[in-house]
């Protein structure tokens, strides 16, 4: 086997055993590497001659093929996999071995001649590549697989020293790669560069990467054409923000495709963040630093945008399409029309040539809650907007916001919901909730477990603490509700964190950290148990009267400083607006001997117990005590278009958190148990009966069931 990764020789001395002191030593001698073999075949060719236009295939070299190419790429930061780049003066190939840190051994610059029979060609979902066989039985089909460390270290001869000068780096444009089989050759594995390109998702706040997976970031140019930028959640730089502005950037060349006949999707992977040139450092134009409107006259039609901030001082006047005087507005509020606002760096300010108009999009969140015709408290208050400083209605304007909630800031509440329900059933954040991510990365995110959504947070996997996120609720109307009550459940795996904190607000901002109301609330939180999860905890009822004047936001905050472990907290059934709730009964399952004095019944009926668990619709019989495998545990008698079934249910089993991985003990609260009693019942198409979460209306459904206030809630389903 010839290795060939040796540089230097480096020359140990024995100082105990020289006869004197003696500082001049001899430089220790160079040594470098020399190939044995000599190249015959460019990479262009060899590559065409064993292309195959399947995304996946393997094939093995016959011919006396000896190619050689100049390393481009680089694994020290992370982003790149296993994975070796190299390129002559025809193309670029990507070599796969199952090696980490191949940086040590091949720099960038360093030529590697590869003696090609014997060896395999092949590609692995779309990208062409030296590979080794592995035969993927799901697809059916053969692929380029890792080199195993061994077999590529008898391939490679290293030749001569690393040379930077050999590294040609190609200026192409996102629209030079095409999808054909000539694009493909020529563009594959190669060290591009794409200029005047941006981020287009940068705001001074995302980063390369999130914490999770690895992240796509797309470069969009001048023309709108995109490419996806891949960025390992390994990588150095992932926490590193994305910067703002356009500039260079320059990256290795990879196709993405995984079915044969279609179109896939050309990727690039940056070496490390030296590979992003010449753009901005300035926050200029971020939220946390807004242009004044002076600043945004000054920049009107030069391509500027970001985000503006001052006051509302006006709108412009019905029948007026160009604004040629300060008549051409009305400076007050209500206003006539709800289509527009002008805004101003002074609140009193009369005069048109210092303001900005911008306009308010039907049927868009920016204009049902910043319109001055509905909205008087939005008069003379702070507003943030983010748009493109262009000219509106003949003066200086702020263009093309969506009037999405992403792009305006009030210091006001406005509007908002009478009523609120939210059980994230929808699997994912509801329209009109927000996450507000303050430090860290870490965030509320929606999961599953046990047939029920909810809305989790947990510092688990994050690698940049503190961590600070607020799941916050659409604009609540506590003036015009006809319950001014706030009730939600809590849940809690404390995995012994001594840091992670949990609390509820009261907010004036779906910002945090600009919000002038920001006031704890007293609700009743679940509590960590020594082990696992808590149960769901009933908060009780909030009186949120004290903030009767207007409209308001109420925030979940998950806080945490760098600890061992952290805690999961979990948030579901949040409501506003409605009847009034309590905590749930506190009986066990031996409270259920309460019910009816503990006497068997012949009938159906409704009984509660002294604690306040409830079976609705329901039968009691004394049974022989039999005992389920795990306890505590159900007896049921399923008894449901005229078939009666008996049940035995358990405990639930064990649970691992959705998106921490920290495993936990599900809760037993809910189980209405006795190994004596039995509950024989049936709920049939009753609405409003059961939770409509759980309930098929078209069938009926044995469930245990407690009334809480003449509302029914399932505690345990069948």
């Amino acid at each position: 086997m010839r290795r060939y990764f040796l540089y230097l020789s480096m020359i140990l001395l024995a100082t105990g055993l020289l006869a004197s002191c003696n500082d001049d030593f001899d430089t220790p001698p160079m040594v470098v590497p020399t190939a044995q073999d000599k190249p015959n075949t460019t990479i262009a060719d060899f590559k065409a001659k064993y292309w195959k236009d399947a995304v996946n295939y393997i094939d093995t070299v016959k011919d006396d093929i000896v190619i050689h190419g100049y390393v481009t790429s680089s694994d020290e930061t992370g982003n790149i996999y296993k994975s070796l780049y190299i390129q002559d003066e025809t193309g670029g190939l990507t070599i796969s071995v199952n090696q980490n840190s191949l940086y040590n051994t091949y720099r960038v610059g360093q030529e590697i001649v590869i003696p090609m029979k014997g060896a395999w060609i092949g590609k692995y979902n779309g990208q062409q590549q030296l590979g080794y066989p592995q035969y993927y039985q799901q697809g059916g089909v053969w692929e380029a697989t890792f080199l195993p460390q061994d077999t590529w270290e008898g391939m490679a001869q290293l030749n001569g020293l690393p040379n930077m000068a050999k590294v040609d780096t190609m200026t192409v444009k996102i629209s030079d790669l095409k999808t054909d089989k000539a694009s493909l050759l020529k563009y594959q594995g190669r060290l591009v560069k794409l200029q005047n390109v941006k981020f287009e998702a940068a705001n001074g706040e995302l980063t390369y990467a999130e914490a999770g997976a690895t992240t796509n970031r797309n470069l969009v140019d001048n023309q709108g054409n995109t490419i996806v930028m891949r960025n390992s959640n390994y990588a150095t730089f992932r926490n590193d923000i994305l910067p703002l502005g356009s500039g260079d950037v320059v990256g290795l060349l990879y196709y993405y495709n995984t079915h044969n006949g279609s179109a896939g999707t050309w990727q690039l992977y940056i070496r490390s963040t030296s590979d992003v040139i010449g753009f901005s450092t300035s926050t200029k134009g971020l939220l946390k630093d807004p242009y004044s409107i002076a600043e945004a006259i000054s920049l009107q039609n030069q391509g500027k945008s970001g985000w503006v901030s001052g006051y509302v001082v006006g709108a412009v006047a019905p029948e007026v399409t160009s604004v040629k005087s300060n008549s051409d507005i009305e400076w007050k509020a209500p206003t006539t029309l709800d289509n527009t606002l002008v805004i101003a760096d002074d609140p009193n300010c009369t005069d048109a040539s210092k303001c900005v108009a911008v306009s308010l999009p039907q049927g868009t969140p920016f204009r049902a809650q910043a319109n001055l015709k509905d909205n008087e408290a939005v008069y003379k208050t702070k507003i943030w907007v983010k748009g493109t400083m262009a000219s509106y209605m003949n003066m200086a304007g702020i263009t093309g916001n969506s009037g999405s909630t992403e792009e305006f800031r009030l210091s006001v509440v406005t509007g908002g919901e009478t009523s609120l329900n939210e059980g994230f059933d929808g699997g994912k954040l509801p329209t009109g909730w927000t996450v507000a991510t303050v430090s860290g990365d870490k965030s509320w995110y929606v999961t599953l477990f046990d047939n029920n959504y909810y809305a989790a947070m947990t510092g688990y996997k994050g690698t940049n603490p503190p961590f600070e996120s607020w799941l916050i609720t659409p604009a609540l109307d506590i003036k015009n509700a006809k319950s001014k009550v706030l009730s939600f459940l809590s849940q809690v795996n404390g995995y012994g964190s001594t840091t992670s904190r949990f609390q509820v607000y009261v907010l004036n901002s779906t910002d945090p950290a600009t919000a002038t109301v920001k006031q704890e609330l007293n609700a009743k939180l679940a509590v960590a148990p020594a082990s696992g999860y808590s149960a769901f905890v009933e908060s009780g009822d909030v009186d949120l009267s004290k903030w009767a004047d207007g409209s308001y936001y109420i925030g979940f905050r998950f806080y945490a400083t760098k600890d061992a472990n952290y805690a999961t907290w979990c948030v579901d059934n949040v409501k506003f607006g409605q009847a009034g709730t309590k905590p749930q009964p506190s009986g066990t399952s031996a409270d259920l001997s309460t019910m009816n004095g503990g006497l068997p019944t012949a009938t159906y009926g409704n009984y509660t117990s002294a604690a306040g668990w409830a079976a609705t619709n329901a039968s009691l019989l004394r049974g022989a005590g039999r005992r389920c495998r795990c306890q505590p545990c159900v007896h049921l008698h399923r008894h449901c278009n005229g078939v009666e079934q008996r049940v035995c249910h358990g405990c639930q089993p064990q649970r691992q958190d959705h998106g921490s991985g920290q495993a936990g003990v599900a809760s037993a609260e809910g189980r209405l148990c006795h190994p004596e009693i039995h509950l024989r019942l049936c709920l049939h198409r009753e609405k409003g009966l059961v939770d409509a979460r759980r309930h098929q209306a078209e069938r009926c459904r044995c469930e245990i069931v407690y009334r809480d206030q003449g509302r029914c809630r399932e505690v345990h389903g069948l």
